[in-house]
């Protein structure tokens, strides 16, 4: 596991830029695998968990960017969404994405509006994508419940030797009237499995074979 924890000052920086308020020490590791580490950390002023998972897999930069931007292709891997369509395409660095996550019966599916916005460090190599939700983007869905907030980000870290180290961290308020349990143990599953399938999908046609003119490999 040794990826794991030699994390960059520049990675490092950018987690603790985007954290919510509680340092890194905060972070308490409840799976590490060969596969995937996911930690989790409270949130200050909201009974939701926020979740972030690691993972080490052979791949160039730009794949996973390519299986982010296929947007029609999100119900193959990305746990728990059963829609998703892209909204507003602003430029290379910048897309609006509706998303739509399965809920447990009774409980009602959830949406929202997310914004993505793609950076890379030309020094060190790292790619960024920040995630925000705009839950007042587009109007309310019959049937589906509008989640009032959502934040988090990807990184992808090159390591040498053709492979990079992604890392997934979401939190999200699911509006409505749900369990805590419930959604903590969604957000978690999401989180995990999500990670552990964009370690086969990028192995696959088109994106292992994926360039992208704005993005830098590095060696």
């Amino acid at each position: 596991m040794n990826y794991y924890k030699k994390i960059s000052v520049a990675a490092f920086a950018v987690l603790l830029a985007l954290s919510t308020g509680l340092d890194a020490s905060g972070w308490k590791t409840v799976k590490d695998n060969t596969w995937v580490q996911l930690s989790v950390r409270p949130v200050r002023n909201s009974k939701i968990k926020e979740y972030m998972a690691v993972a080490v897999f052979d791949s160039t930069l730009s794949a996973p960017i390519a299986l982010l931007e296929d947007t029609p292709n999100y119900t193959r891997w990305n746990y728990k969404c059963i829609e998703a369509k892209l909204l507003l395409k602003k430029n290379d660095y910048e897309r609006i994405t509706y998303m739509v996550t399965e809920s447990p019966w009774p409980v009602e599916n959830r949406d929202i509006a997310v914004r993505s916005l793609l950076t890379q460090d030309r020094n060190t190599g790292v790619v960024t994508i920040q995630l925000t939700g705009l839950p007042d983007y587009i109007p309310p869905a019959d049937g589906r419940v509008r989640m009032p907030s959502l934040s988090g980000y990807w990184i992808f870290e090159p390591l040498g030797g053709g492979k990079i180290r992604a890392t997934y961290r979401l939190h999200s308020e699911p509006g409505g009237s749900v369990p805590e349990n419930l959604v903590n143990g969604t957000v978690r599953d999401i989180v995990y499995n999500t990670v552990l399938k964009m370690r086969s999908m990028v192995q696959k046609n088109p994106y292992i074979n994926a360039k992208l003119r704005y993005i830098k490999e590095r060696p």
